[in-house]
């Protein structure tokens, strides 16, 4: 009997080996369908998300290409009413940084990058001239917008809206005038 208790034995000892072989293998099996069925969910949810962005980038396209045109179309526009406004001028002369000193049906208008809609009046204003300067102790060159108003020539900062900055008294300028500033001396010439 002994022989067959051993026998036996290692018949249920064996069965139970090859129980447990076979658990491990079929969990070992299903794990990896595990993984490669979370591989696929990725690669389908990264496909999503990359299609989506190249949607979302593509109305980014779209909405920059339609404001761009209407920038364009509406700068078109300015740009042809502005230069329509300024043909029709007096006198269209430039100061300097973009400003421009615009006589228009008899009155005088600060304009700044040729924008007439945006223009300022000078009021009272009879003869506006644009004068060179030169400042020689930094030897600088540039153009000074002169005014006459009230029967008095001025010296008026265009950046300002022609606020009044220096008044000439008794002075008379015309366009072959030039003026030479020294120190905090102003000469005509």
């Amino acid at each position: 009997m002994d022989n067959k208790g051993r026998r036996i034995l290692s018949a249920i000892i064996s069965i139970v080996i090859i129980a447990v072989y076979a658990f491990l293998r079929f969990q070992r099996f299903q794990a990896k369908q595990e993984r490669q069925k979370a591989q696929q969910e990725q690669v389908k949810n990264s496909q999503v998300v990359q299609q989506a962005l190249q949607d979302n980038q593509n109305k980014l396209n779209e909405a920059a290409a339609k404001i761009k045109q209407a920038a364009d179309s509406v700068k078109d526009k300015n740009s042809t009413t502005e230069s329509e406004e300024l043909k029709n001028a007096e006198m269209n002369k430039e100061i300097g940084e973009g400003y421009n000193i615009v006589k228009k049906d008899g009155k005088f208008y600060i304009v700044k990058n040729n924008d007439f809609s945006k223009a300022v009046e000078l009021t009272g204003v009879t003869e506006a001239l644009v004068i060179p300067t030169t400042e020689e102790e930094k030897n600088l060159k540039y153009n000074v917008l002169v005014v006459k108003k009230d029967g008095e020539y001025r010296v008026v900062d265009e950046t300002k809206d022609g606020k009044d900055v220096l008044v000439l008294t008794g002075e008379t300028i015309t366009e072959g005038t030039t003026f030479v500033l020294k120190g905090d001396t102003l000469y005509i010439k």
